[in-house]
């Protein structure tokens, strides 16, 4: 029996075979000519090999075959057998579960759910255990397919790129591009005289930690050079997390997704009636390039997303930290600001850290008690005026920490905190709180509660600048186990929060981008990108990482240092088309320049009614540290409504940032057709550009071969260092 499955763009396929065992034979773009995979064999053998979707392995069995460290071979995973399935209509579009049961008596639940018009798919597997006796998990896939670019007639090895984003502090979002045979991944150990059909190498990157982001990001592309396919891929969880790519039976190519597992010291003791649900993992195919890849994560992060009116609005904040006070707000420094901000026209004042202490903060965090010494009058006092103007108010909090230093942690029991072999986890002269612990949330919930209610807070920037390791040791399996409760009882809590203050706006900083990920994006309305403190580093960053997060929820700074009119345009189209906070020094600049500033936000608030509605494109692919000249854009679907910047009806369009940080030109070559251009920020443009027929593939710009259906766009700026930001309207 064949399970089939055709929905927005995508062909999925499961086998239920003879002997009731399932493979997934088919997850293809339904752009291409797609085949399953070719059975293994069909005999009753329950130790015979399939192409396997459900990689399970128990403590205390053995592994099916020869591995290495790959998680392909668990004691379960070709043991479950078919049971039933259902296909229901949800609220985002429809959800296959499959049941299955292994002769373990270990029930699973396959969960694969579509979303309307998005070529991707989120899963995640729930384990029962239906028997007498307790079951050790030591890892479950969230994801694992068998057949990836198996499409086409070269074999995967002659034709896979891999793209994997690096991510780091202040280098957040830089993708690398990698021949798969350059990792081992070739035909040596699958095609050989006398060989087996895969080898017992993998190559793998991920994190451990409550970092999720912070050596990769928790996603990847992976391209099909011959057929031109596209496949794309996220984990949705802030702690430790895995995505692996190996030969598979077969002489194929598998990819696994997994959440904690036993290399990041995951084990679950699952007692008899007792459920295991896997983190939830995101994967879609699709023709084309890292635009649709990008565009189709987009859609669904959008669709996995808390709704909120931040989202909506995209609302402009100034946050007095980055480039301006750097932690030593006082009632004295805070008021002038206040008044350049809503001059500016920003619409929230966040009061970034440093508020709480009067002296050096970082190991007294903790209690979240206004300095007599910064706010003489109080900072109720700083807080109302701000709202007097205009702007509602925000304040900087790291909640899940608590400095060594400060007093109340001395009066609490160790149960509150992180801990390894018998002592607290310090680090950087921080606690780390446990959310496992409902005294830990209760706590937390009296913090918010006192902010909102006593000093009248719309904002949070919600930081976390420490992080727990693998996980904690006590009341638990394993530390992996106990940071994967850790992170459900924080996403709980969340959940309670929002649910109390629905219009709250909660900015997730995990010290830049360290913590970026739709764990908790799915709750929090904003994300900070970096911390980069260098406008033209930061426009590096800007022109990707669209692929992490949507524009809406990308905070970028927005952050002069010089009193420069190109410098200030620039800094502002950094953050045009994502979501800008407005820093920097600001009492220094001329009057010039804080009128050039306070254009860009006009601008952006003009066209910021269709950034949620727009999906990100890259049209010279994802940048390089090294790259002269970037560009970034979001566009609308072929029929979209006009904006407040042209009047004119259009059968579509798109905004466009181009920099130049290393050079006075660009040109850039566009996916569509462009049949009017105009730069709309800065108002005085400044710079020479021109639209034209794109020269087809290997021809030059003067080369009389068009490609057809594309456009390229000259920008002459006057001088390096410069950017522009364009309204295109597609033909």
């Amino acid at each position: 029996m064949d399970i089939i499955i055709r929905e927005n763009g995508l062909n999925v396929a499961f086998h239920v075979r003879e002997d009731r065992r399932v493979e997934l034979v088919d997850f293809s773009s339904s752009d291409i000519e797609s085949n399953f995979l070719t059975p293994l064999s069909e005999d009753t053998d329950i130790t015979g090999q399939t192409h396997q979707f459900l990689s399970v392995h128990i403590s205390g069995e053995s592994t099916a075959d020869l591995h290495g460290f790959k998680h392909m071979t668990g004691s379960a995973s070709q043991t479950f057998l078919y049971q039933d399935h259902s296909l229901t209509e949800t609220a985002a579009g429809k959800e296959l579960t499959l049941h299955l049961i292994s002769p373990d008596k270990l029930e699973a639940f396959y969960h694969m759910e579509f979303f309307r018009n998005t070529p991707v798919v989120r899963t995640f597997v729930t384990l029962r255990n239906i028997s007498g006796r307790d079951l050790g998990l030591e890892y479950v896939c969230s994801f694992y397919y068998q057949g990836i670019n198996k499409n086409g007639t070269l074999p995967f090895y002659d034709k896979t790129e891999l793209m994997v984003p690096y991510n780091s502090w202040c280098n957040e979002a830089q993708w690398q591009s990698i021949d798969i045979r350059r990792v081992g991944l070739n035909h040596m150990n699958s095609h050989g005289y006398n060989t087996p059909d895969h080898g017992n190498n993998r190559y793998y990157y991920g994190n451990v930690g409550s970092w999720s982001s912070c050596v990769h990001l928790p996603m990847g592309m992976l391209k099909d050079k011959e057929t031109g396919e596209i496949s794309f891929y996220e984990i949705d969880y802030s702690g430790s997390w895995q995505i692996e790519f190996g030969t598979a039976t077969g002489s194929g190519l598998y990819i696994a997704l997994l959440g904690p597992n036993d290399e990041s010291d995951f084990y679950k003791n699952l007692a008899p009636g007792e459920e295991f649900t896997t983190v939830p993992a995101a994967f879609g195919t699709a023709v084309g390039d890292e635009s649709t890849a990008t565009a189709a994560l987009t859609q669904y992060r959008r669709a996995i997303r808390r709704p909120n009116k931040d989202d909506e609005d995209c609302y402009v904040v100034f946050n007095d930290y980055m480039n301006c006070l750097e932690g030593d707000p006082t009632e004295e420094k805070i008021l002038p600001i206040i008044d350049i901000a809503a001059d500016l026209g920003c619409e929230f004042y966040c009061i970034d850290a440093g508020w709480y202490d009067a002296g050096f903060w970082w190991n007294r965090v903790g209690e979240w008690e206004e300095a007599p010494e910064r706010f003489p009058n109080g900072l109720k006092k700083v807080i109302d005026y701000g709202i007097a103007k205009g702007l509602k108010m925000g304040l900087w909090l790291e909640i899940e920490v608590m400095g060594i230093a400060c007093p109340l942690a001395d009066r609490l029991p160790d149960d509150w905190f992180v801990m390894n072999h018998g002592r607290r986890r310090i680090d950087n002269k921080r606690y780390l709180l446990d959310f496992r612990n409902p005294e830990v949330r209760e706590h937390c919930t009296g913090i918010i509660d006192r902010l909102v209610r006593d000093y009248g807070i719309s904002f949070i920037k919600m930081d976390y600048n420490s992080t727990v390791g693998i996980g904690s040791d006590l009341n638990t399996d394993s530390r992996g186990l106990s940071m994967l409760e850790h992170y459900r009882s924080f996403y709980e809590w969340l959940d309670s929060i929002y649910e109390k203050y629905p219009d709250l706006i909660i900015e997730n900083c995990g010290s830049g981008a360290q913590r970026m990920d739709y764990g908790i994006l799915a709750y929090h309305s904003l994300q900070s990108t970096s911390d980069q403190t260098d406008a033209y580093n930061t426009s590096h960053i800007v022109a990707n990482v669209a692929c992490a997060v949507t524009p809406e929820q990308g905070g970028v700074w927005v952050f002069p240092y010089e009193d420069d009119r190109e410098h200030i345009i620039y800094n502002m189209v950094n953050g045009m088309l994502l979501r800008p906070y407005i820093s920097g020094l600001v009492w220094n600049l001329s009057k010039e320049c804080i009128d050039v500033l306070r254009e860009g936000i006009s601008v952006y608030k003009d066209i910021r009614a269709d950034i949620p509605s727009m999906t990100p494109f890259f049209p010279l692919g994802f940048s390089k540290v090294e790259d002269p000249v970037l560009a970034f854009g979001i566009q609308t679907p072929d029929s979209s409504a006009p904006t407040s910047i042209s009047s004119a009806p259009t059968e579509g369009f798109a905004y466009l940032s181009v920099f130049g940080p290393e050079a006075d030109s660009a040109d850039i070559p566009l996916p569509f057709e462009v049949i009017s251009a105009e730069v709309i920020y800065p108002a005085s443009i400044d710079c020479e550009f021109t639209v034209g027929p794109a020269p087809a593939a290997g021809c030059s710009s003067e080369d009389s071969s068009p490609e057809e259906g594309k456009s390229l766009l000259h920008v002459k700026f006057p001088s390096d260092k410069c950017a522009r930001v364009f309204k295109l309207v597609k033909g």
